[in-house]
């Protein structure tokens, strides 16, 4: 980045203290003291002048962020770049009815693992015979669960305290919620409903046969409680990987294959193949985002074009576009009436299932859209501020035409923000001079 830039670093002038001394340098114009300092003290505070700083400040507030945001939607799409989307790749499944596949970290290029799903990890369920919704219990309920993490004895009355009797419904609503208070047997209860009758449902909190429970006692208006309705069990899946073939049981249905680089979550019984591949929402996005911050920045400088010479000239470059018409449409990129960029995410897709090493040549290569893009974002950026806004400067009009010619072009040359801004941009050691020379002056006086 040029030193006099927007975004420049280290000995860097920031727009905002180039604004604020080339507006205190204006005051020279109106004063016949010598004094550097005493002319910096003296800012014009008029309304006129305000109103102007806070406009350039603004739009160079606004030059700078969208430029800066071109620039890193560009970096995702350049091959250049660390962790650009072509390289970043993602796990996938050829049926995810038998698996879900996701990166866990790092994938190599070209991975294709066959998984074979045999049984998949299950929790036990306990249900109880279904009566009637509304019909009265005839019996109390009085079992123990003795689950993976502990005890617990369920002890419910078929009689309120007022001496009537409670309902089916009732009794298994309040054995739920006692086994649901109770967090140490592993164990959850529900109440089943179909068709007017209910059920008590007991199920583990956990998958695979370690982790299984028994019921004892007088289950009583919950008869049937005791008997397991599935068994809980272990998954088991067998994975083929470079021609060799390793079967492996799970309590659980989310597990580990590719040498742990991608977490998969078993469904059901069948076969899938995992495999790695680019993720194609990724880089329709990142598109996106390109022409997205594209449009805005050719529309802020469109414009602000009659605020300096700078502006006009990157206005003019980014008009031209990133490449040529045939290009952008190859990757489904046209324009609108507006003349702002589309991008049709359909069409991109195409074109990457149809040549997808050329979309990434063409998209992020080194003469690529999104090296295109930044290069002008750069340029822009490293602009000096007095080339930018010139105009403003100069004490043109920000909404007058860049044609008056030579004119104009003699009256910024001459102005007292031009000299300035040129002896600046000879860099912080001018700058240190220019007040020490003020201060011998003011001394002298």
């Amino acid at each position: 980045m040029s030193i006099n830039g927007i975004s420049g670093g280290g000995y860097g002038y920031g727009y905002s203290s180039s604004i604020n001394n080339l507006l205190q340098l204006s005051s020279l114009k109106t004063t016949s003291s010598y004094s550097a300092i005493s002319a910096i003290n003296r800012v014009s505070s008029t309304s006129k002048n305000t109103s102007a700083y806070a406009s350039v400040t603004s739009f160079l507030k606004d030059y700078q962020s969208e430029l800066t945001g071109l620039e890193a939607a560009a970096a995702k799409l350049q091959t250049s770049k660390a962790g650009n989307v072509f390289t970043e790749l993602e796990a996938g499944s050829t049926d995810e009815s038998v698996a879900t596949a996701n990166r866990s970290w790092r994938l190599e290029a070209g991975m294709d693992v066959n998984l074979e799903v045999h049984s998949v990890a299950q929790a036990q369920k306990n249900v109880s015979v279904a009566n009637q919704a509304a019909d009265l219990a005839e019996e109390d309920m009085e079992f123990e669960i003795v689950g993976p993490g502990g005890n617990q004895t369920v002890s419910i009355s078929s009689t309120n305290t007022n001496g009537t009797k409670k309902t089916y419904n009732q009794m298994y609503e309040e054995a739920a919620r006692a086994v649901n208070g109770n967090s140490k047997t592993g164990v959850k209860a529900s109440v089943q409903s179909e068709n007017g009758k209910v059920s008590l449902v007991l199920t583990g909190k956990a998958t695979g046969a370690a982790n299984s429970f028994s019921v004892n006692g007088k289950t009583g208006a919950a008869a049937g409680l005791e008997y397991v309705d599935s068994a809980a069990a272990d998954a088991k899946y067998t994975v083929t990987q470079d021609g060799y073939s390793q079967t492996y049981t799970s309590d659980t249905n989310k597990v580990s294959i590719a040498y742990g680089r991608v977490d998969v979550e078993l469904k059901k019984e069948g076969t899938t193949n995992i495999y790695s591949g680019v993720d194609t929402d990724r880089i329709t996005d990142a598109v996106q985002d390109l022409v997205d911050s594209y449009n805005s920045v050719t529309n802020l400088l469109e414009s602000n074009a009659g605020r300096g010479n700078g502006t006009a000239a990157h206005m003019a470059s980014f008009q031209r576009g990133m490449a040529h018409e045939k290009t952008l449409a190859a990757m489904g990129i046209t324009k609108n009436k507006a003349g702002d960029l589309v991008l049709d995410k359909e069409k991109l897709v195409e074109a990457m299932e149809k040549d997808y090493d050329f979309v990434v040549d063409t998209l992020g290569g080194q003469f690529g859209l999104a090296e295109n893009a930044a290069q002008k974002a750069d340029r822009a950026l490293s602009d000096s501020v007095q080339r930018i806004v010139s105009n403003d400067l100069g004490g043109s009009s920000s909404n007058s035409s860049s044609g008056s010619g030579s004119a104009n072009n003699a009256a910024n040359a001459n102005s007292p923000y031009m000299q300035f801004a040129n002896f600046v941009s000879g860099g912080a050691y001018n700058l240190a001079n220019y007040y020490a020379v003020g201060m011998l002056l003011n001394t002298m006086a």
